[in-house]
């Protein structure tokens, strides 16, 4: 829960901007709706307002001027504004509900039949080639998230909430199904192949990342990996698509709903085809929001490389992908960029 701290203030007149890594640290919280399918919310007497001031776009700045601090402050500011869809547009002059005073505004019910519920994007990437300990750390982590899911306990990501994948997978070891593969490491400042529990896990991030930004989910946080493998992640496809987890304390993937309605993940691993599809469902209620991907694009020594010239990218490179979301009357366009370093075994 976020925590009331000192005396709310009406304005400010410092300047600031939206930070993506403020973003990532807020808001991390999985909390599913009540399991009627309705957020009834929480009365607590009478509804306070406050008016954005100049700087309100840093979610910091904005949760200090509402009196409230914790890890929760910013999606607890979320859950009691539910027509705040655009988090990347805030302006001066917005009035919005102060947690903690008045009832909670509710969230539209939904069908908790999942049988009805639809998708509304996917993505399917290739580990053609992959030796046979990856493709079992694949399928283990692809079961992670059905499982996961599949618990009463958090059958979805439920409206304004986010999820960790490293929360989701959990341990990985041996005892919860992974084998030793091959991760990305560094010796005297030089990229090598370490032996790793789990190696080949980000084949799953690096799947639900941009099924997640063509569903129109929030992308917190994610990094692309230091080299692109491109016989693993597929080409040109792949490129600029990449991201990586490392449990427990390395890079994670974080995605947040700004929808009205819930949403779950579902993975495939087809053995046959050595591809991984991951699924966005949603209750027939939720109308996605239009949603495009611009890119990749590729650069190299300053220059620009149309993906289907470029072979592969064993050499030092970038790449950019926007995710365009349109809602509100507005849209958010964020550029997603990867730094390439030379792949270590050319």
């Amino acid at each position: 829960m976020a925590r009331r701290r000192g005396t709310m203030k009406a304005s400010c007149s410092r300047r600031g901007r939206c930070s993506v890594a403020l973003l990532t640290a807020l808001a991390l919280a999985l909390i599913p709706a009540p399991a009627s399918g309705e957020d009834k919310g929480v009365a607590t007497g009478a509804a306070v307002f406050y008016t954005l001031a100049e700087g309100d776009s840093d979610p910091s700045q904005l949760v200090a001027h509402l009196g409230i601090d914790g890890p929760d402050a910013f999606r607890e500011v979320l859950l009691w504004n539910p027509q705040l869809h655009n988090i990347y547009a805030l302006t001066p002059g917005t009035r919005l509900r102060v947690p903690g005073f008045g009832p909670r505004p509710a969230f539209p019910a939904f069908e908790t039949d999942y049988s009805k519920w639809k998708i509304i994007a996917s993505h399917t990437s290739r580990f053609v080639g992959s030796p046979w300990e990856r493709v079992t750390n694949i399928i283990a982590s692809a079961n992670s998230v059905n499982n996961f899911f599949d618990n009463a306990a958090h059958p979805y990501i439920g409206p304004r909430d986010s999820l960790s994948l490293k929360y989701l997978l959990g341990e990985i070891s041996t005892r919860t199904g992974y084998t030793w593969g091959k991760a990305i490491g560094f010796e005297n400042g030089e990229l090598i192949d370490i032996p790793a529990i789990g190696g080949g896990i980000c084949q799953l991030p690096s799947t639900i990342f941009p099924a997640a930004a063509k569903a129109g989910l929030d992308i917190v946080e994610r990094t692309s990996h230091a080299y692109f493998p491109y016989f693993y992640w597929g080409y040109p496809e792949g490129f600029g698509f990449d991201a990586t987890v490392a449990p427990p304390w390395g890079p994670d993937l974080v995605i947040r709903n700004l929808y009205d309605h819930p949403v779950r993940l579902f993975a495939r691993v087809d053995t046959k085809a050595q591809t991984l599809t991951i699924e966005v469902w949603a209750p027939p209620q939720l109308t996605p929001f239009h949603v495009e991907i611009d890119g990749p694009y590729l650069y190299a020594g300053g220059k620009y490389i149309p993906a289907a010239d470029a072979g592969w990218v064993w050499w030092s490179a970038r790449a950019v992908v926007s995710q365009k979301v349109w809602l509100d009357g507005g849209m958010w366009n964020r550029p997603f960029w990867s730094a390439y370093q030379q792949d270590p075994h050319w």
